[in-house]
């Protein structure tokens, strides 16, 4: 649930941001995911989180591996295409 509604939320929040406030647009990633797990704790069984403190741990951790996700795979995944051959023509 939290990744769908990640997914769906960053770019309406994007578009928020960049017409009502532009200087907000580096904290969009923290933005998104403060409110995806926001909404992830609505649904019986899901998440439970409590204390300001815990949700913004929380939002910097999930937001943190996230960003380093999307950052390494990429590179893991060129290295192993790189590493290959190309095909003889």
């Amino acid at each position: 649930m939290f990744a769908l509604a990640q997914s769906i939320l960053t770019p309406f929040i994007v578009n928020m941001a960049r017409k009502y406030a532009p200087a907000v647009l580096g904290g969009i990633g923290l933005v998104s995911t403060f409110v995806a797990l926001l909404i992830a704790s609505f649904f019986p069984g899901g998440i439970t989180i409590t204390g300001i403190d815990t949700w913004v741990l929380a939002s910097l951790i999930v937001w943190l591996i996230t960003a380093l996700g999307g950052w390494l795979l990429p590179l893991l995944l060129l290295r192993g295409k790189l590493a290959e051959p190309a095909p003889k023509k």
